[in-house]
């Protein structure tokens, strides 16, 4: 059987679950703008990238109540690295 319990599960987690929601918050939500406008607009896209960090979030807590704190150590990595991703679309803005 294959360990769960690892970082790069964690990781990889955290790297995902921000993508789906991302292009979910997009499509309910930002449907009316198109994608060029969005990259383009890094307020915007900032602003949609911490709320997708919400996914993360609830990742986070699953992990840990099933007791595979090594996986929720890797979700809160990726929020960093996402984190830093973000401080710097807010400095180019």
């Amino acid at each position: 059987m294959i360990n769960k319990n690892t970082v790069l599960t964690g990781i990889l987690c955290g790297i995902i679950v921000p993508a789906i929601v991302f292009f979910l918050l997009h499509t309910f939500t930002f449907n009316r703008v198109t994608p060029e406008y969005l990259f383009t607009s890094p307020g915007i896209l900032a602003k949609l990238l911490s709320l997708s960090l919400l996914g993360n979030l609830a990742a986070f807590f699953l992990f840990l109540k099933y007791d595979f704190e090594l996986s929720a150590r890797g979700v809160l990595f990726a929020t960093f690295i996402y984190g830093a991703g973000i401080a710097i679309l807010k400095i180019l803005e």
